[in-house]
């Protein structure tokens, strides 16, 4: 029966496709490919299915081959990146907040609690002025609030004996009348001195300057002994427990702020270059159109050898060169007659400036018709 069938046909593949099938090449076909193609004479499978299984070999083999060329030429070819710049802004530390302690009285300065340089105790009192006056009026408000209380405790009780009469007709009514207005005078007497109590009470609190604890004093006016009038500077507070560092920026540089807003590295080049962290805090809706610059404010909470004002700080920003350059590798750069060219992916060349060396082993080129995301071939 096996005389009967036809004999397989056995095939040599190569890399010429396009010879004919008779021809002898060298074989390169993987063996997957040679399993699928070579039958044995005693092979009892259909001729359709032997020609199919053939068929899906070749198709495999094709789309090996594509995929191949696809990669080698995406490996042949790099895309421009922007060429970076390193911008360096200084500024100085200062308080987070500040405050000035006016005083609203005007007296002589009894007691001053705090120095500059040092901070404000728990209780929060910087200064004591004089309450002698102030505690002699509370004593004489006191007793004329005793005097009026005493008055209308007799005037209540001499209308309650009157009222009595009346209901008996022996005494007029107008007599009544008269002590119920004393009565209602005295009472509100009593009122006014109480009010008046209040308004002593604030004064004398008042003679108490009192900042916010644990800000420390920056300047101090006042001193123990000295006149001290309404409106009149005593002392200069900081709030140093965090610090701010004023800076003015551009509008690249400030859209570069705001994409790092919360992950900043600040070098303090006068201590040993120690490194600490901030944030961006407060932006400036306002524009300096003199300076044409944004002014905004980085927090630094902690990282400080000493939280003070004045300490010199620096960030390091990379932003895109504003001269539209690119970085490229060096392969990719053709030199020829002293002119430099790239080559475009669809073989276009086109002229670029060499502004020199780049980060690793690429180069900083410069052209109108170039912009970062472009395209080139490698040289060959």
């Amino acid at each position: 029966m096996n005389r009967l069938l036809p004999r397989p046909i056995r095939i040599k593949l190569g890399s010429n496709l396009s010879q004919p099938m008779g021809s002898e090449t060298t074989n390169h076909v993987a063996p997957t490919m040679r399993s699928c193609c070579r039958m044995s004479s005693n092979n009892l499978m259909p001729k359709k299915v032997r020609f199919t299984v053939f068929s899906i070999g070749l198709i495999l083999m094709l789309a090996h081959g594509a995929v191949a060329t696809s990669v080698l030429e995406e490996a042949g070819t790099i895309k421009a990146l922007p060429a970076m710049k390193t911008i360096s802004l200084a500024g100085f530390t200062r308080a987070r907040r500040e405050m000035t302690l006016v005083s609203e009285v005007s007296a002589r300065c009894q007691e001053v609690r705090a120095d500059v340089g040092e901070p404000i105790g728990n209780d929060g009192l910087f200064a004591i002025l004089d309450r002698t006056f102030i505690l002699l009026e509370l004593e004489s408000n006191e007793a004329e609030q005793a005097k009026t209380s005493s008055r209308i405790t007799y005037l209540e009780r001499d209308a309650n004996r009157y009222r009595a009469l009346i209901q008996n007709e022996t005494v007029p009514q107008s007599t009544l009348d008269e002590i119920e207005q004393r009565l209602e005078q005295a009472q509100l007497q009593l009122s006014s001195l109480e009010t008046q109590e209040k308004i002593l009470r604030e004064k004398f609190a008042r003679h108490v300057i009192k900042g916010p604890p644990a800000w420390l004093v920056m300047e101090r006016f006042v001193e123990p002994g000295e006149w001290v009038n309404v409106g009149e500077k005593l002392a200069k507070l900081g709030d140093f427990r965090t610090l701010l560092v004023p800076l003015a920026v551009g509008p690249k540089e400030y859209d570069w702020l705001r994409r790092n807003s919360e992950r900043l590295t600040l070098t303090l080049p006068d201590m040993d270059d120690v490194r600490t962290s901030a944030r961006l805090d407060r932006i400036s809706p306002a524009f300096d159109p003199e300076t044409r610059k944004i002014n905004v404010d980085l927090e630094i909470e902690s990282g400080l050898p000493e939280n003070r004002g004045g300490i010199r700080v620096e960030l390091q920003l990379e932003i895109p060169d504003p001269s539209g350059a690119v970085l490229v590798p060096e392969d990719a750069l053709e030199k020829r007659y002293e002119e430099f060219w790239l080559t475009r992916k669809d073989n276009r060349r086109v002229k670029v400036v060499n502004l020199g060396a780049g980060p690793g082993n690429t180069v900083k080129v410069l052209s109108r018709e170039i912009k970062p995301g472009d395209w080139f071939r490698l040289k060959q």
